[in-house]
């Protein structure tokens, strides 16, 4: 799946499909972590929510 980066006031944003985001429960509000793991690799991990 690909994402396209946009930059929104000054920051780059990525946004989650909707199906994916169901998947993992993430919600708006939501805390997330974002971990290297490679070159071009991230890890994106649920934190808490609200």
């Amino acid at each position: 799946m690909q994402r396209k980066l946009r930059e929104v006031s000054g920051c780059l944003t990525i946004t989650i499909p909707k199906q994916v985001a169901d998947l993992y429960k993430f919600k708006a509000g939501d805390i997330i972590d974002i971990e290297p793991i490679g070159i071009n690799e991230l890890k994106i991990k649920k934190v808490t929510g609200e």
